[in-house]
Parts: structure tokens; C-alpha cells; sequence
């Protein structure tokens, strides 16, 4: 027993030092200048109002902003630009800029994220470790210490580790309250809930977790036959664990007392409730969603299966698909084990699936600490003796090389764990084909980025980034592009775009959060000269040889550019324009190179799509405001297989339409 505690200390002093040393190399996320602020200026003003506006409750930004109090730098929030008003995003941009050191700020501000999570593993530990004895701790220790989203999110200043190991620790509480009851473990469960209500908006669903493991261990126990004496006393426990959770919220609140209107009484926490509205609303009707390669408006119940098929490690989902099928098979678990670590995961799972908000991976954080315990029954006493079998040896060798594969799989994509994809999506270079955000970009790679520019000897690029802040912070010098701050609205000549080096992250490039999705689908097309973090591309643009000086539209019912469009999307006001109907002819200039637009997707019937032959696709658009959908195809010689005979076609412009041009 003796080593398997020095060994659990181990994997608990690697899961510190992986997230500290990988957090050293990664920028700001975009959320955490939000967080970091608003915390500090909840403990420096004791103003919780920016709650109502950012709709999460404090506990978390209060725990992860107290280091910067220490600081010999403290700037007044109330003197900071947007102060008073709902523009969190500004006010945080302008209050982060006054501190003395970003890099120290970053640090400080993460570390209470950290001990969180090393002490969330301590849970991990002991929960499998009562259930199925000392070695089927460490299995599950040892999972959580490399899980590669674990160490994503446990290194970011961020509520999505707070939240999970909160309500992680409530349902640890509860089993044990079950197995025993004790006014420890009663205690412990209400304080859990109400630290992971006060964590994140999603907190209130670790007080509806309890209440569905309360009522299945009761129905498990008998039920109705039991009376409803027994259920009313668990209704006065539970009423008991609802009072203590809403006065956990009420103090990470700092007793907030106020009326929600100039008018109304004074209520407890006023700002929490003010805020839910705001979240009700953005649960109900999500935003824009990136799921495999299209953007969908809302979420799609899909969207949370395909991430966890697609982001957890093979050997996770093949350790929990055994454990599954070994339970049913044995149901050696305990009830009291059981009930919470089944019912709690399937249930947020199916929640999950139910809402709008399609956003990120780490909206499962709070899965998988239960299916590390859960898997841990594949160590327990009675399964390791049974491997211990000469016959079952072999099963030891497949686990030893599934624990190397686990290991050497996570190590590899340090630091950029928040890029992780397993082989079914082609690795973390693939993953962003299938989901975008937090799930591969969330403006973690600049760091890196001035790396390899650095190591590369650029000295500018043009730059489309998700961040939240100045990527100048960073001492990147660079040309701002859509959505970077202060990027013009829309990307010039996006259908020829200028030379230069230019740098998109995987957020923008695949038309998250632009008012024109399809604003860097020239790129789209090409393959980068550098993959910088797995979430940001890195592309060269050369002059086009030879330079292209025409243009040619097909014309079915109307003109899809005109001049002035043209000039904007190509970057040339020089360009010889061309229209011809291309269901019943086509245009084939000679000598030089030129651009031919088709309407829509291009697909126009069998004799079209023979004229394209060995022409180059360079950008797609869809119908969009004022912007008709259309395909840009790259044309330096006539397509192979054109036959063109001489006639005259209509021309605006000097364009030759001699013989062989028509």
C-alpha cells in the first residue's frame, strides 16, 4: 500500500508539472482576459454586476484572480475603458494592457486552475481506490494524469475545471453519503454543489445530478415498497443540500444584496439571477456551429457524440467499451459506487446533446473523471487475479501496450493538448476539418507563432487570429486581418489575395465568427507552408505567373460582378471583363491567364463540366447578403479537351474574341 501511495504522489507531481510547463509556452486563451478581469475587479470593487453580463457566477474568477492583488501594478477597474457599461470584451482588453508583465499575469492567474485539478485527481484516486482497491487508483490516477484534455484545461484560467472537479467532488460526496451517511459526507455534498453552482452557469446541473442518483438508489433499495416515509426523508435531505448550495452561491456572491430593478426588493445575489436570462437565451439558441466541414446556425445533437469519438484517446474508448461490457457481464461494482458514476455522465451527455450551444470539447470536461474511476474496475482485485492466470497473460501485454500508446500519445502533442485528435479524425492536423473553437483554436498558438517567425526570419505577416486580445502584446508585428483586432470588416481581394506571408488560424480560416464565412477559402484550397501549434496556418503567396489580366462570367440570368466587385475581389481595377452563357458556349482566351466565374457550385451538366478540365479551383462562395454564390476557377491555357470554333461573343471591355477565343 505503502508504494502505491508514493506512486499516486508521483502521477500527481507529472499532472503539476505537465500543465505548468505547458502553460509557460501557450498565450492567453480567449477567454481568459474576460475571466482574469472580471475577477479582479470583483475583488477590488466588490461590484459583482459584470456577472450579469458574462452570465457565469464568480467563484472561479474570484479563486484565479486573487495572485494579481499581489502585484506592484494595480490598476483601478473603475478608471478602466467600458467600465459600467455590458462591453466585457473591452473592458477586459483595457484592463489586462495595464499590468506590468502579460507573461507573469498569464502564470499567476492559472495556477489556482492547477492545484484545483491535481487536487480533482486526488478524488479520481480515492473514489476508484475504495470502490476496487489500490490498483485500480492508480489506473484511474494514471489516466487522469495523461488525459490530454485534463492537462488542456487544467493549465487554462478558465470555469470548465472548476465546475467539473466541484461537481465531481458533490458526487464523490454523495457515493460515500450512500455507502455510510455522516455529517461529513452530507456536508461535503452541499458544499460541492454550491461550489459548482457558484463555478459556471452549468452548475446547476450537479444539484439535478444528486436528485437523479438520490432517486435511482432509492428506487434501487426498494423503492415504493419502502414507503413514502423514506422518500420524504430523502426530500428533506435533499432540501438540506439545496440550502446549503445556494448559500455557497450567495457567498461567492460577497452577500450581494440588491434589487434587479431600481424599483424592486433587494434579493440575494441579484446578479447571479440577472444573468441567467442571458443564458437561458444563448442555451435555447447557441450560434453558429462548425461540425464537419459546414457551419450550421445552432447546435445539432450530433455535435457532442462526434467530439468525443473524434478528441478522446483510442485506448480511453476501448478501456471504457471493456469496462462496459465487463460490468454487465459481473456487476461486482458497488451500488453506491455504481449509481453516480453511470447516471451522472449519461445524463449530462444527453442534456448536452439537447442544447444549442455547440462550442467546444471542453463542455465534456465533466464526463470523463467519471469514466477514468469507471474504467478503474478493469484493475480491481478480482480482475487482477484473474489476469494473473498463465493463460491471461496476454491480456497484461495488450494493457502495458495500450498504457504506452496512451502515455507516448499524449507526450507527443505537448504543449498544444487543446489540439488533440485521435487517429479516426486524422490526428491533431486533421481535427480542425471537423471542429473548430476551443476544440483546436482558442488563440492559445501566438506564443508559438512569434516562435517560428522568429526561427524563420520573417519579420511581418498578415495575420487572421481568435484571440481576444492585441496580438501586438506578443510582440508580433503583423497586418491585421478579419477578426483581428483592429482588422478591417471584410479581407481585401479575397479572391486573388495580395503576396506576402500570411498566418490564419484554424477558427477563421473554416468561417467562424466572420460576417462572411467563406472569407478565406482561397486558402482553403492550398496546402500551408507550416502547420504553427496545430491551429494556426502558415501560408507564402507568390505573384501569380503568368499574371492574369482577364475575366470571364457566365451569364444565366444575371451578372454575378460587376466592376466594382470585381476590382474588390481581385484587387485589380485593370482587368479586361468578359460574359458569355455557359450552357450553350464557353470563352477560351488565348496566351494569357485569367479567371472564369460560374454561378453557384460550378456543377453546371456534363458539357461544363468537361469545358473545366484541367482548370484550377480557387475560391466558392455562397449566397450571402449581397454576395452571390459563385466559384472562381484559375484558367493560363484553354481546358484540355475544348474544341473552340470562331464566333463572336458579347464583351465589356477590349478583350479579343478572335479565332480560338470563343
Amino acid at each position: 500500500m505503502t508504494l502505491k501511495i508514493y506512486l499516486a504522489g508521483l502521477c500527481l507531481l507529472l499532472l503539476f508539472a505537465q500543465m505548468l510547463t505547458a502553460s509557460r509556452q501557450l498565450s492567453l486563451t480567449y477567454d481568459e482576459p474576460i475571466y482574469a478581469a472580471v475577477g479582479y475587479a470583483d475583488l477590488t470593487t466588490g461590484d459583482m454586476r459584470w456577472h450579469s453580463v458574462i452570465g457565469h457566477p464568480p467563484l472561479v474568477n474570484l479563486l484565479t484572480a486573487w495572485p494579481l492583488l499581489l502585484e506592484s501594478t494595480r490598476p483601478q477597474a473603475v478608471l478602466s475603458p467600458a467600465w459600467g457599461t455590458t462591453d466585457s470584451l473591452g473592458f477586459s482588453r483595457g484592463l489586462i494592457a495595464q499590468f506590468d508583465s502579460l507573461e507573469r499575469l498569464t502564470l499567476i492567474t492559472r495556477l489556482p486552475v492547477m492545484w484545483l485539478t491535481v487536487l480533482l485527481a486526488a478524488f479520481v484516486y480515492r473514489w476508484a481506490q475504495q470502490a476496487w482497491g489500490g490498483t485500480a487508483g492508480l489506473l484511474a490516477l494514471l489516466l487522469f494524469t495523461f488525459d490530454p484534455h485534463i492537462l488542456a484545461h487544467g493549465q487554462l484560467n478558465t470555469t470548465d475545471m472548476g465546475v467539473t472537479a466541484f461537481g465531481f467532488v458533490s458526487c464523490y460526496a454523495l457515493a460515500r453519503y450512500l455507502r455510510r451517511p455522516s455529517w461529513i459526507t452530507y456536508l461535503g455534498t452541499g458544499l460541492g454543489m454550491g461550489a459548482a453552482l457558484a463555478s459556471k452557469a452549468s452548475g446547476a446541473f450537479w444539484i439535478g445530478a444528486g436528485g437523479l442518483v438520490v432517486l435511482i438508489f432509492w428506487a434501487s433499495a426498494g423503492g415504493p415498497r419502502a414507503g413514502l416515509r423514506s422518500l420524504g426523508v430523502w426530500l428533506g435531505r435533499g432540501i438540506g443540500w439545496v440550502g446549503l448550495a445556494l448559500f455557497v452561491l450567495w457567498g461567492a456572491y460577497v452577500f450581494e444584496l440588491r434589487p434587479l430593478t431600481p424599483t424592486g426588493l433587494p434579493i440575494p445575489a441579484a446578479s447571479h439571477w440577472a444573468g441567467l436570462a442571458y443564458i437561458r437565451s444563448y442555451m435555447a439558441t447557441g450560434q453558429t456551429t462548425f461540425i464537419a466541414g459546414r457551419l450550421k446556425p445552432g447546435g445539432h445533437w450530433s455535435y457532442f457524440p462526434l467530439a468525443l469519438l473524434i478528441k478522446t484517446p483510442l485506448p480511453t474508448l476501448l478501456g471504457l467499451l471493456t469496462a462496459l461490457i465487463w460490468s454487465m457481464r459481473h456487476r461486482t461494482a458497488p451500488r453506491w459506487s455504481t449509481i453516480p458514476l453511470v447516471s451522472v455522465p449519461v445524463a449530462y451527455v444527453l442534456i448536452s446533446m439537447s442544447a444549442a450551444l455547440n462550442i467546444g470539447h471542453r463542455h465534456m470536461l465533466p464526463v470523463l473523471p467519471f469514466a477514468f474511476v469507471f474504467i478503474a474496475q478493469l484493475a480491481g482485485e478480482h480482475v487482477v487475479d484473474l489476469l494473473r492466470r498463465p493463460r491471461r497473460r496476454w491480456w497484461r501485454a495488450l494493457a502495458y501496450l495500450l498504457a504506452i500508446w496512451y502515455i507516448g500519445g499524449t507526450l507527443t502533442i505537448f504543449p498544444n493538448y487543446l489540439t488533440f485528435f485521435n487517429i479516426l479524425a486524422g490526428g491533431p492536423d486533421g481535427g480542425y476539418r471537423y471542429l473548430a473553437d476551443s476544440s483546436v483554436d482558442w488563440g492559445q498558438a501566438l506564443k508559438e507563432l512569434q516562435r517560428y517567425l522568429d526561427r524563420q526570419g520573417y519579420t511581418s505577416v498578415h495575420l487572421a487570429a481568435f484571440s481576444s486580445l492585441d496580438p501586438a502584446l506578443y510582440n508580433l508585428h503583423f497586418d491585421p486581418l478579419p477578426p483581428t483586432v483592429g482588422a478591417p470588416i471584410t479581407l481585401p481581394a479575397r479572391f486573388n489575395p495580395q503576396p506576402g506571408l500570411y498566418a490564419i488560424s484554424a477558427v477563421p480560416l473554416q468561417g467562424v465568427w466572420l460576417l462572411d464565412p467563406d472569407t478565406y477559402d482561397w486558402f482553403r484550397h492550398r496546402v500551408p507552408e507550416a502547420k504553427v501549434g496545430h491551429a494556426i496556418f502558415v501560408y507564402q503567396v507568390t505573384p501569380s505567373h503568368p499574371t492574369p489580366t482577364w475575366i470571364a462570367q457566365c451569364v444565366t440570368a444575371t451578372v454575378l460582378l460587376d466592376a466594382t466587385q470585381i476590382a474588390d475581389g481581385f484587387g485589380q481595377d485593370n482587368l479586361r471583363l468578359a460574359t458569355f452563357d455557359c450552357e450553350r458556349s464557353w470563352l477560351y482566351p488565348t496566351g494569357e491567364a485569367g479567371w472564369t466565374v460560374l454561378p453557384g457550385t460550378g456543377d453546371l451538366g456534363a458539357w461544363a463540366t468537361e469545358r473545366l478540365t484541367g482548370l484550377t479551383r480557387t475560391f466558392h462562395q455562397a449566397a450571402l447578403w449581397n454576395h452571390p454564390a459563385l466559384t472562381v476557377y484559375t484558367q493560363d491555357h484553354p481546358p484540355v479537351g475544348a474544341q473552340p470554333t470562331e464566333h463572336r461573343i458579347h464583351c465589356s471591355g477590349d478583350l479579343d474574341t478572335g479565332p480560338g477565343n470563343s
